[in-house]
């Protein structure tokens, strides 16, 4: 069933690549990405993922663009009119150096 989704995907991108009228070209994208969306959701529920090791879901620590040493999450906080966000903050423990970056949280 998801090949077959992934089928009509495939179809209706190529007619929305082919059709000349913007209205039809949209609506067609839209059925494609449908499909798309489908073939996923079968997907997860057929082959659920593994389950997360404890260290799967630990906040990923950038190297430090000035000396490349592994970087410490120093803070987090909410993002503003963002209730899904968070900013973090990442210090250099050799030099110092502060990144920060907003990123979704589970």
């Amino acid at each position: 069933m998801i090949a077959e989704y992934l089928e009509h995907a495939l179809q209706f991108e190529r007619m929305a690549s082919e059709a000349t009228d913007p209205v039809l070209k949209e609506s067609l994208s839209k059925q494609a990405l449908a499909y798309h969306k489908l073939a996923e959701e079968r997907a997860e529920r057929l082959h659920p993922r593994p389950p997360a090791t404890p260290y799967a879901d630990s906040i990923k620590r950038p190297d430090c663009p000035r000396c490349g040493t592994r970087m410490m999450l120093a803070r987090f906080s909410p993002v503003r009119d963002k209730p899904d966000d968070d900013r973090r903050t990442f210090e250099c423990p050799k030099c110092g150096n502060q990144i920060s970056e907003v990123v979704k949280f589970k």
